[in-house]
């Protein structure tokens, strides 16, 4: 058996029909949950501040910026929000 997991609301009633009638399982759980991704709410939180109010000049600049900012970041801090 496929299993299958998406937000219920209104919209999705065909899906959900359409799911039911494959017989896939649709798991219900919170649109968005820091259980489910601990790293997003840790790591966005961590390089907003160090590129908090800063202007780049094109997409390498970004990327160029978001790596030195990913890098900047104890490795321990990584384990530590895991841990938690």
């Amino acid at each position: 058996m496929q299993k299958w997991s998406q937000r219920s609301s209104p919209k999705n009633k065909s899906q959900e029909e359409f799911l039911a009638t494959k017989q896939i399982t649709v798991l219900e759980h919170p649109a968005y949950s820091p259980d489910l991704a601990p790293n997003d709410f840790f790591l966005f939180l961590k390089i907003k501040g160090i590129l908090k109010g800063r202007h780049f000049d094109d997409i390498d600049d970004i990327r160029n910026n978001m790596m030195a900012a990913v890098k900047a970041i104890p490795q321990n801090q990584f384990q530590n929000c895991f841990e938690r």
